[in-house]
């Protein structure tokens, strides 16, 4: 068996902030998925962070019982930034559905590095989308 890959999913700090997040605001199941996603985060799984991440965004954007279901159109289209919202529904994508090779899943030396980056980067893309919801005073 392969030895795991040893590098953490996010550095300390972003795991303060991902964990500091007030959820209140948050439908149930965009909640639920938080926490979960805080827990993978600091179990070192990068791969379920970046899914977990790309989910969330998609049911804070849908879910009725949380922001979708007061927030006007026009705050979920300046929330975020398109590109990194965009590069992290691919990448979760690529994670998901198998199309074909994709850094850090074709066991690369570099792949755990690879991987703990992409769930640095997907953690702020989602924290920067519930930022920009301005969800709290």
């Amino acid at each position: 068996m392969k030895r795991a890959m040893g590098h953490a999913a996010l550095s300390a700090s972003l795991l303060g902030r991902l964990s500091g997040f007030d959820i209140a605001d948050l439908g149930p199941h965009a909640s639920l998925l938080y926490r979960e996603l805080i827990a993978s985060a600091s179990a070192r799984l990068p791969a379920s962070t970046i899914i977990l991440a790309a989910a969330i965004v998609d049911i804070v954007q849908n879910e009725q019982a949380g922001p979708a279901g007061y927030l006007d159109g026009a705050a979920f289209a300046y929330a975020g930034s398109t590109a990194n919202l965009g590069w992290l529904r691919g990448r979760r994508n690529y994670l998901l559905h198998h199309e074909g090779p994709s850094d850090g899943l074709m066991g690369e030396a570099d792949a755990g590095r690879w991987l703990a980056g992409d769930a640095e980067r997907a953690v702020i893309a989602l924290l920067d989308f519930l930022d920009d919801l301005r969800l709290t005073d």
